[in-house]
């Protein structure tokens, strides 16, 4: 693999967008179906560094994040390219979380808005959908639910190529 580039150096915002243009161009010329990218687990430990406590695995059913004290945070994330506000996140599948936080990333990954959402208020504004067997909120609902967390987590995010260790996740 010597003919490859050492990426070693590049900050974790560089390493998106290289990855975002592989996939573009692999999508041009129909090799893969789809943009999935690694934002939500990079959102993960974003919320992680906010917050502290334990990256869960991720078969960790309802929850991403356990604090210190307990809490469980369920995080979502979506890259906002021309999705515009009626752009939907993943949707919630159990109720097993506390709060939920969403951070929005612009087409340079750079965090635009992030808002954190009580679990109790996603129950209650958004509706269950029978074919995706959940409630999927939307952009527009999560700002009117939720209280901006943008600052803390784009402080976080500054934080995230400073050689903090990834031994965050919790023993599988």
């Amino acid at each position: 693999m010597s003919d490859l580039p050492d990426l070693t150096h590049l900050p974790a915002k560089q390493l998106l967008r290289l990855e975002a243009s592989i996939v573009t161009e692999l999508r041009r010329r129909d090799l893969v179906r789809t943009n999935n990218k690694p934002l939500g687990d990079i959102a993960e430990h974003i919320v992680w560094l906010a917050r502290g406590g334990v990256l869960e695995p991720n078969s960790t059913k309802s929850h991403d994040i356990t604090t210190e004290s307990g809490q469980h945070i369920q995080v979502k994330a979506m890259a906002n390219r021309a999705a515009g506000v009626g752009a939907r996140f993943s949707p919630f599948r159990s109720a097993g979380y506390h709060t939920a936080v969403f951070l929005v990333f612009d087409a340079a990954f750079e965090i635009v808005e992030a808002h954190e959402v009580a679990a109790g208020d996603i129950e209650q504004t958004v509706r269950f959908v029978s074919h995706i067997a959940g409630r999927q909120p939307s952009l527009t609902q999560v700002r009117t639910m939720g209280t901006d967390v943008t600052s803390e987590m784009q402080a976080a995010y500054a934080r995230i190529d400073d050689g903090t260790p990834q031994s965050s996740f919790s023993a599988l």
